[in-house]
């Protein structure tokens, strides 16, 4: 309220001040034009000056009111028109994410003008064609795109790699991927494609090393990445089947899930050590072999490993006693006491190798312990249990 007066007791001084200045000198202006001439005092001249100026701007505001009109037709019209290809791309949206791509395809490909697309429309467009089986045709709409600079370029190649892997053209699918950067091929979705490209090629190498980061990103289902992880240590094993430290090296890079009992690279490690060497070559492979089993007895005993063992030297079978020792009382099947009675016959302990034969076949009666019990006795002398054992173990097979 102070201020209001304030301003009132202001303006009517200046009020005063200006009707003094008029009242006293109120000015002369001429303005003359051919015949026509205005005289007029300046405070008059000058206050139609503003009244024009006023006008002029009440003109002006209308003008520009009246053409504002179209413009906001325009936008209205622009309004619905986005809302209807926002509607047609959540239906090209929903029906790519229920499989129905024919839809998708023609819903997205009619989201309205380049202005009123995302970078997504012509992407997914590619790939509801590409779901339906029609690469050439997902191919023609990536390179329609790519013409019009609407999407970016990365995004536009990571598609035509997986087109071309669709159609099984892995070369195409290569070249493709050499196009990324450095940075875009390490992106999850590039590397999901490089090594589906690996596992298409049987290029087991770069196929494993990229299955962490695969199975870590989640763009890739579980089964199939089990299907890749198997197939590709698998066959990264078989290659080194001519280098018994090559084999190894595979062997515990591996992932653990892998190695569990029951799975096919153990087996398949042990196939590649039991196999014929060069005789320069014997040594070394005996001892790689003794080594892997003495750290699977750690975790595991398996049949398989003790059936690896038959095929160890003498030297190299001694050595894994220890190791054998503490699974006796798990041995449900007697495998490991077999093997422990043939250790015995080798340290010469007639007395213990018996007991371990006579606890193998309790445990698990059958042919082949049978056969190595009958063994164990006629090599001490007793022929006439040998021969009864044996007579008993083929009465039992018949």
């Amino acid at each position: 309220m102070a201020r209001l007066s304030l301003y009132l007791v202001c303006g009517l001084v200046l009020g005063a001040v200006l009707v003094n200045a008029i009242s006293q000198d109120p000015g002369y202006l001429l303005v003359t034009w051919g015949d026509w001439q205005v005289e007029t005092s300046v405070w008059l001249a000058l206050s139609a000056l503003m009244l024009y100026l006023v006008l002029l701007w009440f003109i002006l505001r209308a003008l520009r009111t009246t053409l504002r009109v179209p413009r906001a037709l325009r936008s209205w019209l622009g309004l619905r028109s986005a809302r209807g290809a926002q509607r047609r791309a959540d239906k090209g949206f929903s029906a790519l994410f229920e499989g129905h791509w024919d839809v998708a395809e023609k819903a997205l490909k009619k989201g309205g003008s380049p202005y009123e697309q995302t970078l997504l429309h012509p992407l997914y467009a590619a790939l509801a064609a590409l779901r339906r089986g029609e690469s050439a045709r997902a191919l023609t709409l990536l390179e329609q795109t790519e013409k019009d600079g609407s999407a970016p370029a990365s995004l536009i190649t990571l598609v035509r790699v997986e087109c071309h892997l669709k159609a099984g053209a892995t070369d195409e699918a290569e070249r493709s991927l050499e196009q990324l950067s450095a940075s875009d091929r390490k992106t999850p979705r590039a590397k999901a494609l490089r090594a589906e490209a690996a596992y298409i090629q049987r290029d087991w190498q770069p196929l494993t090393e990229l299955l962490a980061d695969v199975r870590r990103a989640g763009v890739v289902p579980d089964e199939r990445i089990q299907v890749w992880e198997r197939e590709g240590w698998m066959g990264l094993l078989s290659k080194a089947d001519d280098a018994v430290s090559t084999a190894v090296s595979v062997w515990k890079r591996a992932p653990d899930v892998l190695k569990a009992p029951g799975q096919l690279l153990w087996p398949a490690l042990l196939d590649i050590l039991r196999q014929d060497a060069q005789a320069d070559a014997l040594q070394a492979q005996a001892d790689a072999l003794q080594k892997v089993l003495l750290e699977r007895l750690q975790q595991h005993c398996e049949p398989v490993s003790l059936d690896a063992m038959n095929g160890l030297p003498d030297k190299q079978l001694l050595k894994m006693k220890n190791a054998l020792e503490r699974w006796r009382d798990e041995d449900n099947e007697g495998r490991c006491h077999a093997v422990l009675a043939r250790i015995a016959r080798l340290e010469g302990d007639a007395k213990a190798e018996a007991a371990l034969w006579a606890e193998a076949h309790a445990r698990h009666p059958s042919a082949s312990h049978a056969a190595g019990w009958a063994d164990c006795l006629r090599h001490h002398g007793k022929e006439a249990e040998a021969s009864a054992l044996e007579a008993e173990a083929l009465a039992a097979l018949r």
